[in-house]
């Protein structure tokens, strides 16, 4: 126990960091794999029609 005693403030914030940046991946992973086999439709919005994002002049507008 005389070594965790030792350990100052810096490397106690390293060590945290490093825990938490492992879990983070760690949850990353398991939503990926979780979103991949699901089967349910209507996860992503559906996009209009490309006509209505054009924002050209169309030429009965003239």
């Amino acid at each position: 126990m005389g070594l965790l005693s030792s350990i100052e403030l810096p490397h106690w914030l390293m060590i945290a960091g490093i825990i938490l940046a492992i879990v983070g991946v760690f949850g990353l992973v398991i939503t990926r794999n979780k979103h991949a086999n699901s089967d349910a439709p209507g996860l992503l919005p559906e996009m209009s029609p490309p006509s209505q994002l054009d924002s050209s002049p169309h030429k009965d507008n003239e």
